[in-house]
């Protein structure tokens, strides 16, 4: 478990969640964007959510949480696999090709 600490306040999530938001905070910062993400927290030692905006001005720290289990029934790979994507499409965005036998504006 990993512990993210912010300017007001912390929440523990997992360690691949924790990461997956530092790595889409960073990405979101030199696209000069920023999102608001629902993530998968623990609270008390059961599963829950908080929405947390990120981008350009986002500080964060990580920390392990050592001292705090795993939530049971905690699955988090649909979240990371979402932010990753997120992340995939700032990094490396679609280009945009002509249409099939089209190689120039000027074919119009």
């Amino acid at each position: 478990m990993k512990r993210i600490l912010y300017a007001s306040g912390s929440v523990l999530t997992g360690d691949e969640i924790a990461h997956s938001v530092v790595k889409y905070a960073t990405v979101l910062a030199k696209v000069g964007s920023a999102d608001t993400i629902t993530i998968p927290v623990v609270k008390d030692h059961v599963p829950n959510t908080v929405e947390m905006l990120v981008g350009p001005s986002s500080q964060f720290i990580i920390e392990d949480a050592v001292d705090e289990p795993e939530a049971p029934g905690t699955d988090y790979a649909e979240f990371v696999a979402e932010i990753d994507e997120k992340r995939e499409l700032l990094e490396h965005p679609a280009s945009i090709q002509p249409a099939e036998g089209l190689t120039s504006y000027e074919d119009f």
